[in-house]
């Protein structure tokens, strides 16, 4: 059989879902820790459908979930700014039109132009959360370098500093992008 299944979901002690790391990786790490029961991962699942042929033609399962064996805290008091995180913020939707995009045609817009300098002391004072929103691209290109009032596109939504939260782990992203073809093996353990 062919390998497909790539990808291993990593949980938390708790058995909440913390990202998705290679099968290689959780066996490496299984194994690298196998003496030291407070470091390294447990396998708990693996793909019914799909396994590695190693030598003399053995069959090897691979391994579609495992478990961290300590506690890890999964985000920080803040979330960090990125361009992810503000399509993560704004659900992936254009916040001038109202659209649910993919990643590939979303981009983030100034609301009050870096053009216009005088509202700001320097550059990076007009890249943050409260200036920054998720744009679609042909309503980006249409706003230029406006204000939405001046371009007669108001803001569907205020934007605001994100608090922590689960939906800025790494996993969101990933399961964001595979929604449908997520594994069967994966399912007890992540919200859909």
């Amino acid at each position: 059989m062919k390998n497909i299944n790539n990808k291993c979901l990593l949980l938390n002690i708790d058995y909440t879902p913390l990202c998705i790391i290679s099968w290689k990786k959780a066996i490496i790490l299984s194994v690298r820790y196998d003496l030291n029961k407070n470091c390294g991962v447990e396998i708990i699942d693996f793909y019914k459908n799909d396994y590695i042929i190693g030598p003399n033609d053995q069959r090897f399962a691979i391994p579609a979930i495992a478990k961290t064996r300590k506690y890890f805290r999964p985000y920080n008091d803040s979330v960090v700014f990125s361009r992810r995180n503000v399509f993560i913020r704004d659900n992936y939707t254009c916040q001038y039109c109202g659209e649910k995009k993919n990643i590939s045609e979303l981009t983030y817009d100034h609301i009050v132009p870096k053009s216009h300098r005088t509202k700001f002391k320097n550059k990076k004072e007009a890249t943050t959360w409260l200036n920054i929103v998720t744009a679609c691209k042909s309503c980006n290109r249409r706003k230029s370098n406006k204000t939405p009032e001046q371009a007669g596109m108001p803001l569907l939504n205020k934007p605001y500093v994100p608090t922590k939260n689960k939906k800025y782990l790494p996993i969101t992203t990933h399961l964001h992008k595979i929604d449908t073809e997520i594994p069967e093996e994966w399912k007890l353990y992540i919200e859909l």
